[in-house]
């Protein structure tokens, strides 16, 4: 038997150790000496953050609930960061995403849009106890994105932290803005991935505009940060994973800069051709509702944020973004409207820059009429690792056809031919994931009616091996607001809509019944709902099963 390796390949080595000397001198009492220890006399300007938090949320800050990526550390008496995260029950990747959005407190806005004077003071509290706590380097409080989304928050809240506060408080703010603004401008660029690398200059080129002689240290903050933004963007202006959540923060992100940054300088507009990449591809993934579709890992986001954002962003270019693109080839995506409705089809394969583990779903699609979204994705849950995140990423939590328990191919490829006339329109597209595992072929047929009360699909399974038949299951998951009923001889169900309008779906080729499912796409919470599920086993090839989804006239 071959002997195990026993060291790493140099490349990874070197990069390890040069990791782990880098902790080890910016945590020692020399490192801190290196930083600023004289407080600037005052903040040159500052910026107003622009998005609304949620009185809600402050509620249960107020309780000492601290609800972040799914884990909840209830601590009424102590700090959150004194709390002991690591001892809760939970994985790695969530107990470290938990962390990175304490640390970051862009929970202060939700204190904002609490007001008055007590939110204000546990604001300061906190801010103050964490300057006490953290000022000297940790990794967790001191990583570069952290520290450049805890900058991006407090130089956003400082007006609301700094009314009617003392000295002491506005000296202790300003030195410890400096000090991290001095150890981002060391490290930011050494973060490989751009999206974290976006967020750690984000935070400096806020701290360059706040504070005195701020371009002179940091000149090339903004330059660096425009690249690293442009790096998370495909070319038709999707975000690299894929996900239209993380479109939209960074959307939010680049709105925000450029309201600050124009602010009494007009001619500063650097950041409209990002503003303008971008806002397509927004409208491209929202429903009729104002949200967002479900596509790899993302939500709905709240109501009226994605139009709140994009009306803030045509107010600075003054003028319109273009419209939504049919079909976004980089991104992997097509879209179909019709009247009222509006379908989405995923024609992409998984994001290998998708945080967490990637959505492996093709040709899954959503479907909504006007305000109702009628067929939709499952999400993902906030907490990244688990059963919940394993189930959540594969075919199952999704609206398309699966195999078994068994996941598609990591690298698969999706052939697509799109027909419109007369305001119909059909999409035949087909993926082999399913060609190394099981040699089966999906193909996938989506007809829209020009009046948009109509949905037709075929999907077909080829290939394969007769004598080895493979269960099959097509899902259709249904929003939580849809109820559903089968009816007749068990392959039609009536849905009814949030908006009372009722839909008759008919399907054969396979097994029809109605099942339990769960839907995450309203903050990371989990809400029943229902799905329509269509069963057999592909011993016979090849398989065919026909559905429909009608509008019923009233």
């Amino acid at each position: 038997m071959p002997e195990a390796p026993t060291s790493l390949p140099p490349a990874r080595f070197a990069t390890r150790l040069a990791a782990r000397l880098g902790e080890m001198w910016h945590g020692s009492p020399l490192y801190g000496l290196t930083l600023p220890r004289q407080a600037p006399l005052e903040f040159l300007s500052l910026p107003t953050d622009p998005w609304p938090g949620l009185a809600a949320r402050a509620d249960r800050l107020f309780q000492g609930r601290f609800a972040f990526a799914g884990l909840e550390v209830v601590s009424p008496h102590a700090a959150p960061w004194d709390a002991g995260i690591d001892s809760l029950n939970a994985d790695p990747q969530s107990i470290a995403a938990w962390a990175a959005e304490l640390h970051g407190f862009v929970w202060l806005r939700d204190f904002a849009a609490q007001g008055g004077e007590m939110a204000q003071r546990m604001s300061r509290s906190l801010v103050q106890h964490w300057i006490e706590r953290h000022h000297a380097w940790s990794p967790r409080a001191w990583a570069a994105p952290v520290i450049g989304r805890r900058l991006t928050s407090w130089l956003g809240a400082a007006h609301f932290l700094l009314k009617d506060a003392d000295a002491a408080f506005g000296h202790d703010l300003l030195l410890s803005v400096a000090r991290q603004a001095a150890h981002l401008g060391r490290t930011a660029l050494r973060e490989s991935d751009p999206a974290a690398r976006a967020e750690a200059l984000l935070g400096l080129v806020y701290a360059a505009e706040s504070l005195p002689g701020g371009h002179d240290k940091w000149p090339q903050a903004l330059p660096n940060l425009i690249l690293a933004w442009e790096a998370c963007l495909l070319g038709d202006g999707g975000h690299v994973t894929r996900c239209p959540s993380r479109l939209f923060a960074q959307f939010r992100d680049v709105v925000a800069l450029q309201h600050y940054l124009s602010a009494g300088h007009p001619e500063r507009m650097s950041l409209l051709p990002l503003m303008d990449r971008m806002a397509p591809m927004l409208r491209f993934f929202r429903h009729g509702d104002g949200g967002l579709a479900l596509f790899h890992g993302g939500e709905e986001e709240p109501g009226g944020a994605l139009e709140h954002a994009l009306l803030l962003s045509e107010a600075l270019i003054q003028g319109k973004h273009g419209k939504p693109p049919a079909s976004s080839a980089a991104s992997g995506f097509e879209r179909v409207t019709a009247k009222r409705a509006l379908l989405l089809l995923d024609t992409g394969a998984p994001s290998a820059s998708a945080m967490g583990r990637p959505h492996a779903a093709p040709l899954a699609f959503e479907f909504s009429h006007g305000k109702d979204r009628l067929i939709v994705n499952c999400g993902a849950a906030r907490r990244l690792g688990g059963d919940w995140a394993e189930a959540l990423a594969g075919p199952a939590a999704h609206a398309t056809l699966g195999i078994e328990h068994a996941r598609p191919a990591p690298h698969f490829t999706v052939r697509l031919q799109r027909h419109e006339q007369d305001g119909h329109a059909w999409i035949d597209a087909e993926h082999d994931g399913w060609q190394q595992a099981f040699g089966l072929l999906h193909r996938r047929r989506l007809y829209l009616g020009g009046n948009g009360d109509d949905l037709r699909g075929e999907d077909m399974l080829e290939g394969g091996a007769p004598d080895r038949p493979r269960a099959f299951t097509l899902r259709f998951h249904l929003h939580p607001s849809v109820h559903a009923s089968l009816i007749g001889t068990g392959d039609t169900v009536l849905l009814k809509t949030q908006s009372g309008t009722g839909w008759r779906w008919r399907g054969q080729g396979g097994l029809v019944r109605l099942e339990d499912s769960v839907y995450f796409g309203q903050g990371g919470e989990l809400r029943r709902t229902q799905q329509i599920v269509m069963g057999g086993s592909a011993a016979g090839l090849p398989v065919l099963l026909k559905w429909a989804l009608a509008k019923i006239p009233g």
